[in-house]
């Protein structure tokens, strides 16, 4: 490296050098050659011009023809004019030749030639011409393209030497000012490898320049002096936040863009240390879902429940989520998680009690609504055993009414016990990745000849870019399906049920689902007993259907919500977790 910053700096100076040295040498060349050859094109013109007048003279002085030829002819030879050609224009023969090269006389004779004079280029040869037309005769001098340029080189050749001579001294004086150049570069960079190597910031650079050089080495001093006193203060802050890491009572996990550990704080390492296969398992859990975190790009919120090694549940809150840097970009993962062992105690001891609570209050509707069919069943099957000892074909049509009635009830009473059973007992959800569109579509499919029946039109608005959900998909289906069925009852005689999926704007953790009919609504008084158990207008009804839904929606993590107006409609909206749930943090 130190031997390289004198040759990019050396290397492109001389070449600079020397293009432009041999490009003035060119240039002289050129031109030198132009005005050579210039001249004797002119001096050829001249020749001609005198030929012309003395061929003129000749022919007037003697008035044979014939005898005026071959006196010019032998005149010239006498002459020993050089790269001379007289030949005839008629038959193309060759009267007097002082050019060597008959190869070029031959192509030049094949031009078509005007009167002249002019010049014409064949070869390596330039011919400067005349017609002299009384005798039908061209008159060319012929010029040799090289002896031209070996005439310019011997003419130039001090301009050469001079040159040569600029270009060597032009060479030491590039190397003088590039080791002037890169001397200081190269204490700068010795400096910067022995900073990297040692880690010292204490010692500075001494260059004593009053140039731009001068004024990077003590800018490069005031940086080391920046550079000291920022590194003081980062180790201070990374002190302070290590401190703080080790105290929080929350474990933090640090994981790279590939899900390899960076970093564990003391809490973390205290819940994951001790040692059992259980743990084992809840490490690739955190792996797991931290890999789910960086390939799916979104913030995700589960609990894991095991034993320990004393065999007591244990119940771990963990949150993965990205982590993105000041400019936007991904750098990795971090997942924080707590002990919510005593929560989930304290929570579940809750739910007991309000299950048992919901349960007294079935009971007493219970014995209500099972009195009501158990007393139309009794006096029915009395009033058959009565008719039944007799013989009379008259009886048999009500007999047979009678039956179906007692059918009728006992049908009410079993969908009465199996809504209070859904209800009652606990429901565990199978969470997973759900298509919710996918799921309604199954609903309508189930219930669809319901409205066609009833003459209602369904219409779907999604406004996704997907319709994904973390819940139990058998459990959402049955969740579509009642709010679907009390929307029919609601419409009786025809309308029109409108589904639509929207993103919540609260930081988009749920995937919206909105189930709006224009039946007869709810009065504003019983909105608030919607959802208790065995409340309905309808005389069909157990009165369980909504108090199940809430169940449903409330164990997969999500929201329900209803609006109504008395002939206007109602409104259902649901809320489900598109990661995990309304209890992330």
């Amino acid at each position: 490296m130190r031997n390289s910053i004198e040759k990019k700096i050396l290397i492109p100076f001389i070449i600079i050098l020397m293009v432009s040295i041999l490009i003035i040498v060119i240039v002289f060349v050129v031109n030198g050659y132009n005005l050579l050859l210039d001249n004797h094109i002119n001096i050829s013109y001249r020749n001609l011009e005198e030929m012309i007048l003395t061929i003129e003279k000749v022919n007037d002085d003697i008035k044979d023809e014939i005898g005026a030829k071959d006196f010019i002819i032998n005149f010239y030879k006498d002459l020993g004019k050089n790269n001379l050609i007289i030949f005839s224009d008629d038959d193309d023969e060759i009267l007097l030749n002082t050019v060597l090269n008959n190869n070029f006389i031959e192509e030049f004779m094949n031009e078509e030639l005007n009167k002249g004079p002019e010049s014409i280029s064949v070869g390596n040869y330039i011919f400067t011409y005349q017609k002299y037309d009384k005798w039908n005769w061209v008159i060319a001098y012929g010029l040799n393209r090289d002896n031209l340029l070996i005439e310019v080189m011997e003419s130039q050749q001090y301009i050469i030497l001079v040159a040569l001579i600029a270009l060597v001294f032009s060479m030491h004086a590039s190397i003088f000012i590039t080791h002037n150049i890169s001397k200081p570069i190269k204490m700068l960079a010795e400096h910067c490898n022995k900073i990297v190597a040692d880690g010292i910031y204490k010692d500075r650079i001494e260059i004593d320049r009053n140039d731009e050089i001068g004024t990077l080495a003590d800018a490069f001093n005031n940086m080391l002096d920046t550079v000291q006193n920022n590194t003081d203060r980062l180790i201070e802050a990374t002190k302070f936040n290590e401190d703080i890491l080790r105290n929080v009572s929350a474990g933090i996990v640090t994981a790279d863009q590939h899900g390899s550990v960076i970093s564990i704080n003391q809490t973390a390492e205290n819940l994951l240390i001790p040692a059992a296969e259980k743990i084992g398992l809840v490490k690739e859990c955190l792996h797991e879902q931290i890999m789910e975190t960086l390939n799916t790009k979104m913030k995700i919120n589960k609990i894991l429940a095991f034993d320990d090694e004393h065999g007591n549940k244990k119940y771990i809150d963990v949150t993965t989520s990205l982590l993105i840097g000041g400019d936007g970009s991904i750098s990795g993962a971090i997942c924080n998680f707590n002990d919510i062992t005593e929560r989930k105690r304290i929570e579940n001891s809750m739910s007991t009690l309000d299950r048992l609570t919901t349960i007294g209050q079935f009971a007493s509707g219970i014995a209500h609504e099972v009195r009501n069919p158990l007393a139309g069943m009794k006096t029915s099957i009395q009033v058959l055993k009565n008719r039944l000892c007799k013989e009379d074909n008259d009886m048999i049509a009500s007999n047979k009414k009678l039956l179906n009635g007692v059918l009728f009830e006992i049908d009410r009473l079993n969908n009465l016990i199996t809504d209070l059973l859904n209800f009652a007992k606990p429901s565990f959800p199978n969470i997973e990745k759900t298509d919710l569109m996918g799921v309604l579509d199954k609903s309508l499919n189930l219930i669809g000849e319901t409205a066609k029946k009833n003459n209602i039109k369904i219409n779907i608005d999604n406004n996704c870019k997907n319709t994904v959900a973390y819940v139990d998909k058998a459990q959402t289906e049955q969740i579509f399906i009642n709010i679907i069925n009390n929307a029919f009852y609601a419409m009786d005689k025809g309308g029109t049920l409108n589904i639509s999926f929207n993103n919540c704007s609260q930081k988009e953790k749920f995937i919206e689902v909105i189930f709006h009919d224009n039946g007869c609504g709810i009065q504003s008084q019983d909105l608030a007993k919607v959802f208790n158990p065995f409340f309905t207008t309808n005389p069909q009804g157990t009165g369980l259907g909504l108090s199940v839904v809430y169940e449903l929606v409330m164990g997969n993590r999500g929201e329900i919500d209803i609006q109504s107006a008395v002939n206007e409609g109602t409104k259902v909206i649901i809320r489900f977790p598109i990661n995990g749930g309304s209890n992330e943090n």
